[in-house]
């Protein structure tokens, strides 16, 4: 029997100014076999059923006045807020997969401008300057070598806003030898787990 891990949409609400704040994220296609892309959505505004018909596209006043204004009165205080929503969101997600932050607000490039703020300070954010997109991947990445020989056992590090680049990598899971009862030395092991930090971080973009 296989067993299927099931993709749940996730979100997280929060108030700023006495406005209504929403991250949203949810699963969308499978990038490679077993691997998926994540979209994030994020906006401000009166209530929550506006923050709903937006994010569902839905053809109505409440939808299209967000897209107008995405942060509201609170402007870089809440894409901040929800940066750090995001941060804590991404552990929800399966090792391997990614999330997709895209800049498609009435003022693309001024949300796009704003999201590399926080980028910056954690460089583990690919981003697709083309299509005004940010990626992260959850470690470890879909290609790294340890996946042949272990079975991943995802983890939250202890401080989850922090980036996953050098050996904060090894922090995000934990692995067990698809091979029960497999006598290897500690050496062999360490030899299995060091490809990845020779190989940095996966920059392939989802389509």
């Amino acid at each position: 029997m296989t067993y299927r891990v099931r993709r749940k949409f996730t979100s997280s609400k929060f108030c700023i100014d006495g406005q209504f704040c929403k991250v949203f994220m949810e699963p969308m296609d499978e990038y490679r076999p077993g691997f998926y892309t994540w979209n994030v959505g994020f906006a401000v505004g009166k209530s929550n059923r506006q923050l709903n018909d937006w994010y569902n596209r839905r053809k109505n006043k409440r939808a299209r006045s967000i897209n107008n204004k995405m942060t509201g009165r609170s402007g870089i205080k809440a894409i901040r807020t929800a940066f750090q929503k995001v941060l804590e969101l991404r552990w929800k997600i399966e090792p391997g997969d990614v999330i997709v932050l895209d800049c498609t607000s009435g003022n693309s490039d001024k949300q796009f401008r704003a999201w590399k703020r926080w980028q910056q300070k954690h460089q583990d954010f690919i981003i697709n300057y083309s299509t005004k997109e940010y990626f992260w991947y959850r470690p470890p990445y879909p290609e790294d070598p340890i996946r042949k020989d272990f079975n991943i056992i995802p983890i939250v590090p202890a401080d989850p806003f922090l980036d996953t680049l050098d050996s904060r990598y090894y922090d995000c899971f934990r692995v067990q030898l698809k091979v029960p009862n497999t006598d290897l030395s500690m050496g062999q092991i360490t030899d299995l787990l060091s490809p990845v930090l020779t190989t940095g971080r996966f920059v392939e973009m989802p389509t």
